[in-house]
């Protein structure tokens, strides 16, 4: 360039700027060269870049079949498709498109188009559509329209909008859907039963629905007493919601905020909500008022535990009417106006028998009250009835004739319509039997006690008797002077002592009768050995000179097992009867081996020649207290000792007379067999 400018400088003036303007052209030539290039690289990659860009685009759009691009010409008011078929193939007028879009959304596109004409180059609405052309023909879709406005020169009017349409018909309709739903929910949880609240978490409390304000009794739906606190600073919950981080906890609980006068017991439901991180989000809080549960749940506890001591009573009650209808021989009937039936129970539910009136009648034996009523039943049993009757059995308890006792009650409908009668019936036959019995007993004892006051008249001058004999002779044995006399006065006395004796002997024995019997303690025992020693003792009872004393022993030897005390017991009254009532003749006593309904036994007796018992006081003699003769000494109680003891040894007593003038014989048969020794 230095040589250039040099070789300028020698030359001319004219030259030299020619060739100035040369070099200048030259590199403005070259610079601009160089730029177009630039610029024409730079286009070339923006062309790319563009191109790509719409590939893209297109691309994109076409994943989506959802997606539209539309093109509206404001110089032709024309709309046409640049991608997709949202309009028809030959595209559509602007004054036509307001008949595919909902009459309540048309304002809402023409406020659309008019911002993008006062100068926003993007505007965006959402607004529904008809396909008419297509499947969703008379359904509305929600199109997302969003327009961008493209502008020529300096033009300040857009010549064209161009607008990306997205069919969001379906999210609209799940936006909806969870709208209700969630709409759904908050109504729900306002107008609950229980009371809902949730805090955050640090306790405060974020919302309560409705019931909860009215169970801790809200002043304002922000109350700030309760807005203002916190959950973990309640008196409940202090000890339990410890270091913020709560548990699922469920309790019941007297709930007491003086503040706002809440009274109440309540249900609690506490329940925490952590994030994926397990931390503490929020905290739901379910409050029920449960007073009137708890005071109904008392209430039922206690009418249970009334009911089941009604339903106790009633087991009771049923158990004890069971038990007296059973222990009673009693039935309760129900009779029918309508079906002439009558219907038994032995027990409290299921029917014993259903019987006819007429077979009802047939069991009556005769003419009664109660049989002619059943025949006219309504003006009969129309009023209570009672009556005492004998009937055939029917429920299967014999076969004589029964008493029966019965009562009936009428029943009546609302209009007072005789409907039936109810009432019982006892069978009383063995109760009527029971007082005849009674009645024959209290006349026995009635005659008993009458034996025994005359017994005990008996009994004090049979006492005195003899001690008068005692204490006199004795008084008087002292001043006999002779061995003769003496032994005389002596001889009373042992008599007397003897009779004295025998008395205290009955006495005693009566005792034990009254106790509770008469013991008997069996022993082995030669009773033929036994027999010849009492007979010894026995004869000395005998004074009279014309009574002779025998004795009727055919056996040596005779071993048993048996309590002879008692047998000599028996045979000392035996005995003594009989020397009381024979003044001449003989007194035996004896015995032989008889068996009795296949058993072995002893037949013991004594035969006497005395007064003789009649035939109509035979069974009398073995009573208490029965004395035949007032004039013979004696309690009236001897026999029947040996009776009891026959009775306590399973053996029989008896006598035997021809009657007066005749003598008796009694004797005892006691069960026994030979042993050997």
């Amino acid at each position: 360039m230095n040589i250039l400018l040099a070789n300028i400088s020698q030359h001319s003036g004219v030259d030299s700027i020619s060739l100035l303007i040369t070099i200048l052209t030259v590199m403005v030539f070259l610079f601009s060269f160089v730029i177009n290039r630039i610029s024409l690289l730079r286009i070339q990659k923006n062309s790319r870049r563009v191109k790509d860009l719409s590939t893209i685009m297109q691309r994109t759009l076409s994943t989506n079949t959802n997606n539209y691009v539309v093109r509206l010409s404001m110089l032709t008011r024309h709309g046409e498709n640049m991608h997709g078929d949202f309009l028809p193939p030959g595209g559509m007028d602007y004054d036509e498109s307001f008949n595919y879009i909902h009459p309540d959304d048309r304002d809402i596109y023409v406020d659309f188009l008019r911002r993008m004409l006062n100068g926003e180059k993007t505007a965006e609405c959402t607004y529904r559509w008809d396909w008419s052309t297509k499947k969703h023909r008379g359904e509305w879709r929600y199109i997302r329209d969003v327009g961008i406005a493209e502008y020529f020169g300096n033009k300040k009017t857009p010549v064209n909008f161009f607008c990306t349409l997205t069919d969001i018909t379906d999210e609209v309709m799940q936006l909806k859907r969870e709208q209700d739903l969630t709409e759904r929910y908050r109504m729900f949880f306002e107008q609950g039963l229980a009371g809902f609240a949730f805090y955050d978490k640090d306790g405060h409390l974020l919302y309560a629905n409705k019931k909860m304000r009215e169970i801790l009794k809200f002043q304002s739906e922000r109350d700030p007493f309760y807005f203002n606190g916190t959950l973990y600073d309640l008196p409940t919950f202090r000890n339990i919601l410890y270091n913020h981080q709560p548990e699922e906890l469920y309790l019941c609980t007297k709930s007491v905020v003086v503040e706002r006068g809440v009274n109440c017991y309540v249900e609690v439901r506490l329940h925490p909500i952590y994030d994926d991180n397990d931390q503490l989000v929020y905290i739901t809080f379910g409050l029920r008022d449960v007073t009137q549960e708890r005071e109904l749940y008392l209430q039922n506890k206690r009418d249970e535990e009334q009911m089941r001591r009604v339903n106790e009573n009633i087991q009771r009650y049923e158990t004890e009417l069971q038990y007296l209808m059973e222990s009673c021989n009693m039935r309760f009937f129900k009779c029918s106006a309508a079906d002439r039936t009558a219907t038994f129970y032995k027990g409290m539910s299921q029917p014993e028998r259903v019987m006819t009136f007429q077979e009802v009648i047939d069991a009556f034996e005769e003419e009664s009250p109660f049989k002619e009523g059943l025949r006219n039943y309504e003006n009969y049993f129309n009023v209570q009835r009672t009556d005492l009757t004998r009937m055939h059995p029917f429920f299967h308890e014999g076969e004589g004739l029964q008493w029966n006792y019965i009562d009936s009650l009428p029943t009546f409908d609302e209009k007072g319509q005789m409907t039936g009668s109810y009432g019982i019936v006892r069978n009383v036959t063995e109760l009527l039997e029971k007082q005849e019995r009674l009645k024959e007993e209290t006349e026995r004892a009635k005659e008993s006690g009458i034996k025994k006051s005359t017994f005990m008249a008996n009994m004090t001058h049979e006492i005195r008797t003899p001690l008068n004999a005692i204490v006199g002779f004795s008084d008087v044995l002292p001043m006999m002077s002779t061995p003769e006399e003496k032994q005389e006065i002596i001889k009373v006395i042992m008599n007397n002592c003897d009779m004295l004796l025998r008395l205290i002997n009955d006495i005693l024995a009566l005792s034990s009768l009254g106790s509770g019997g008469i013991d008997i303690i069996p022993a082995k025992v030669d009773f033929a050995k036994e027999f010849e020693s009492t007979c010894i003792s026995l004869a000395q009872r005998v004074q009279n000179p014309a009574v002779e004393f025998q004795k009727d022993a055919p056996l040596q030897s005779f071993v048993t097992e048996m309590d002879y005390g008692r047998i000599q017991q028996v045979l000392t009254n035996f005995v003594t009867n009989a020397v009381k009532y024979t003044q001449e003749g003989h007194i035996r006593v004896g015995y032989r081996p008889e068996e009795r309904q296949g058993r072995p036994g002893l037949y013991i007796y004594c035969e006497d020649t005395g007064a003789g018992i009649a035939k109509e006081n035979q069974q009398k003699v073995f009573e208490r207290f029965v004395k035949l003769n007032d004039y013979v000494q004696g309690t009236g109680l001897g026999l029947s000792i040996c009776k009891a003891i026959a009775d306590a040894c399973e053996g029989e007593i008896g006598l035997d007379s021809e009657g007066p003038g005749h003598g008796c014989t009694f004797w005892i048969w006691m069960p026994c067999s030979e042993v050997s020794e």
